[in-house]
């Protein structure tokens, strides 16, 4: 296969065939790495080969513009939902059919999550591919996420799962393409696995630091560049390094629209056999998920049944030591003139007492059990849909008017050929979208993080510290947290700036946030 980035330069992976092949893309935001990468995964796919991608955010699905075999899994444009506990059967129907994917995880809101959906698809995949061994590539986005230089308990796994891929995925014929934009903070073990490398422009910085950056890699592989080498790049040049030594090449234009552009995508009709694997994928998820809120409902109704029991059993207890205590006042000395009818009277109620308790122990231990059993079931459940080995029920029941096609009004219209999975972005005219960047001396804390979101800093979730970094890294200005955070809270409520509460506070870029204009001050 032969995946040709430029006129004048081509990976031919016979080349690699003993040690197989594993491609690192690293370039600065806007500096063409994902025009790059989309070249390798185009040439891919038409040579009729196999990918499955892995976002954070929305890029990849407009690859539906042009192959018919491109499934979105999760996010805006999604042909299936994306289910937590899914990994092993997305992966399964893939490998199974021959499908490409697209992995969107941004519907997962807490990072733990993402991180946990990554860890087991890459694991699914590294034991399922062991069966297949049809060659994949695997392309992950913004791998410095999965695979951060600085983990902690949380990203861990993820890590492991990485480095397992870049070690020992070519002996099964996992081929990965490792993209990011902050190589500083991308683990080394995965990145200088890579026997490809495409080193993109970049400013001077923390990702071009000789101890974590781009220049340690180039020092560990005794690759003969020099920083001022990547510095001076245009954006869409690349010094590309293989076994053969070091190529300066410009990147040829993808065929894809880049989606991060919201561009008009045309879907083509899906095939037949993906439209069956897509049918019996969404039926199961669907049930799945249907059993396990029938399950959590039954189970809540049950426990607040026997909060309530637990209520009345001690209200009851309570009648009952009043029972006693009135009964241990008639055994005193006027036990002699006790009515008869009042003794009988007081026993009674004492058995009623006793009676109602130890029925609704009964009960309480009933719905205990009936919890345990619940448990039990959801569990067999789950394993259950873990153990789906065919994907052979039609579509029809799923696609009848659910997600309708919108072609192109420039185009032809053919209801025979309109697939209701598939989903139509509209270009969106930028001069009608509000303007959120107000003038803003350029000079302030709170203009150059408006630069920091210009730059397309933004553009995934961000700490003070990675703010306070980058504010160094590029600008060379200095900033205080303090000043960070009130600047951050300006923008916030000026909805330019997105806020997601954690352990650590998280800034992003609201989705409908446009700038305009080369200054901004």
């Amino acid at each position: 296969m032969k995946l040709r980035l430029s006129e004048n330069y081509v990976i031919d992976t016979d080349d690699y065939r003993k040690e197989g092949l594993r491609i690192g893309v690293l370039a600065a935001s806007g500096a063409g790495k994902s025009n790059a990468a989309a070249d390798i995964v185009e040439d891919v796919l038409d040579q009729k080969g196999q990918t499955i991608i892995i976002e954070p955010i929305s890029e990849w699905h407009t690859l539906k513009a042009h192959y018919n075999n491109v499934v979105t899994v999760g996010g805006e444009f999604q042909d299936l939902p994306l289910e937590l506990d899914f990994a092993k059967e997305y992966v399964h129907s893939s490998l199974e059919s021959g499908i490409n994917l697209v992995v969107n995880i941004s519907d997962l809101e807490e990072e733990a999550d993402q991180r946990k959906f990554v860890s087991d698809f890459l694991w699914n995949l590294y034991r399922t591919e062991q069966k297949y061994r049809r060659v994949i590539f695997l392309v992950i986005e913004e791998a410095d996420t999965w695979a951060p230089q600085s983990w902690d308990q949380t990203s861990k796994q993820s890590l492991a799962r990485v480095s397992l891929i870049a070690k020992h995925g070519r002996k099964i014929g996992i081929f990965p393409i490792f993209i990011t934009q902050r190589p500083a903070d991308f683990h080394k073990s995965p990145l200088t696995q890579c026997n490809v490398i495409l080193f993109g422009k970049f400013a001077p910085g923390a990702d071009l630091d000789p101890k974590t950056g781009v220049m340690y890699v180039v020092k560990k592989l005794h690759i003969p560049i020099t920083e001022e080498d990547i510095i001076k790049q245009d954006v869409g040049d690349f010094i590309v390094w293989d076994k053969f030594g070091v190529h300066r090449i410009k990147a040829r234009k993808r065929s894809c629209p880049h989606g991060a552009d919201t561009p008009l995508v045309a879907p083509v009709p899906f095939a037949a056999g993906v439209n069956q694997t897509l049918g019996s994928l969404k039926e199961s998820i669907e049930k799945a998920l249907a059993a396990k809120k029938r399950e959590r409902s039954e189970i809540e109704r049950l426990r607040a049944d026997v909060v309530a029991k637990d209520e009345e059993i001690k209200e009851l207890r309570k009648k009952a030591d009043i029972k006693i205590a009135v009964s241990e006042m008639l055994k005193g000395p006027a036990q002699a003139s006790e009515s008869p009818d009042l003794k009988a009277k007081v026993e009674e109620l004492s058995k009623v007492y006793e009676d109602r308790i130890t029925a609704l122990e009964e009960e309480k231990k009933a719905k205990t059990e009936r919890i345990l059993a619940l448990e039990a079931e959801k569990a067999g459940l789950q394993e259950k849909f873990r153990a789906y080995e065919s994907f052979d029920k039609a579509l029809t029941a799923i696609i009848e008017n659910k997600w309708p096609t919108q072609m192109p009004t420039n185009q032809p219209t053919d209801a025979a050929t309109a697939v209701g999975l598939q989903r139509v972005v509209t270009v969106v005219d930028l001069e009608e979208i509000k303007k959120h960047a107000p003038k803003v001396p350029i000079d302030t804390v709170k203009g150059k993080v408006l630069q920091l979101g210009k730059a397309g800093f933004f553009d995934a979730w961000r700490s003070v510290g990675e703010i306070g970094s980058a504010l160094v890294d590029r600008y060379s200005f200095n900033a205080s947290e303090q000043a960070i955070n009130g600047a951050l809270k300006d923008l916030v409520n000026e909805q330019i700036l997105g806020m997601k509460h954690t352990d650590r506070n998280r800034w992003k870029l609201s989705p409908d946030v446009v700038f305009q204009g080369s200054e901004m001050a």
